[in-house]
C-alpha cells in the first residue's frame, strides 16, 4: 500500500470554530486525496478482491483519521469499485465478463444518441474543446500512461454528453466508462497490446460530427467505441465484445 506524504498530514485536534471548519476542509482533501490514490491502485489491479481493507489499517498507510478513510471508501462505493458489506468489511469490485459485454452495450446506446443529439447542431466552439481533449488524449497515450488515458477518454465522452444537454445519463456513463476501463486493464493485464494507430480515433469521430452528417458519425461512434486505444487479443475480444 502506497502511503501517502507528509504533506497531506493534518491535526483534528482543532476547537475554535474558524478552525474547525479549516480542519474539516483539510480532511476533505484528504480524503479526496486517498480516494484518488485508491482508484488508481483498484483500476490497475494493485488492489483487487483479494485484497484485505480495513479502515484501521488504511489509516495507519495513509496516516490519517478513520473518518477520512471512511469518505474515501463511500466515494469508492458510489463509483462501484468497493462494496461495503457492514460487519464483513469493504472489499473491491470485479467485473464480470457478462457485466462488461451490459456496459459495453449501454455505452454504445448512450454515445450513439449523445452523437445523433449534438450533430445536426455542433458549434465551432464545441469542435475546437473536442479537438483540445482529443490531443491532451494523444499526449497521455503517447506516454503509455494508463491511468491518464483512461481519465482523459472520460473527459472527452463526458463532455460530448454534456454537449448533448443529457444529464441524466451523465453519471451513468461515467460509471460505465470506468468500469469497462478497468476491466481491459486487470482482466486481461498479460494481454494487453499497444497498436500503432486507432482507427477509428477522437479525431475521426469528431470530423464525423463536423460533417453534421448523422449516419456517418454515429457510423464512426459505433466504430470508435468498438477500438479500443489498448487492444486485447482475438480471443479476449471473441469470449466478451463478439456478443455484442
Amino acid at each position: 500500500m502506497s502511503v501517502m506524504g507528509a504533506d497531506l498530514v493534518f491535526d483534528v485536534g482543532a476547537t475554535d470554530p474558524q478552525a474547525a471548519g479549516f480542519q474539516g476542509e483539510r480532511r476533505r482533501r484528504k480524503a479526496d486525496a486517498v480516494y484518488d490514490n485508491m482508484k488508481r491502485q483498484i483500476l490497475l489491479g494493485e488492489l483487487n478482491p483479494a485484497s484485505p481493507i480495513t479502515e484501521q489499517s488504511l489509516a495507519q498507510s495513509y496516516n490519517c483519521s478513520q473518518s477520512t478513510i471512511r469518505e474515501a471508501l463511500l466515494t469508492l462505493q458510489e463509483d462501484g469499485l468497493v462494496i461495503r458489506r457492514g460487519y464483513q468489511g469493504t472489499f473491491v469490485t470485479q467485473t464480470t465478463n457478462k457485466e462488461a459485454i451490459i456496459l459495453f452495450r449501454l455505452r454504445l446506446n448512450i454515445e450513439t444518441a449523445a452523437v445523433d443529439r449534438i450533430t445536426p447542431d455542433i458549434t465551432d466552439d464545441q469542435l475546437d474543446t473536442l479537438r483540445q481533449l482529443a490531443a491532451r488524449y494523444d499526449d497521455i497515450r503517447a506516454k503509455r500512461d494508463k491511468i491518464g488515458i483512461s481519465e482523459a477518454d472520460i473527459a472527452f465522452h463526458m463532455t460530448m454528453l454534456r454537449f448533448a444537454d443529457m444529464p441524466v445519463l451523465e453519471p451513468v456513463l461515467l460509471r460505465t466508462l470506468l468500469h469497462l476501463h478497468r476491466f481491459i486493464i486487470t482482466r486481461h493485464t498479460n494481454n494487453l497490446i499497444w497498436i500503432d494507430k486507432i482507427k477509428a480515433s477522437h479525431h475521426e469521430l469528431i470530423e464525423a460530427i463536423a460533417t453534421k452528417d448523422p449516419d456517418q458519425a454515429r457510423k464512426m461512434a459505433i466504430q470508435h467505441a468498438t477500438t479500443n486505444t489498448i487492444e486485447v487479443t482475438d480471443e479476449v475480444r471473441t469470449e466478451v465484445f463478439a456478443k455484442i
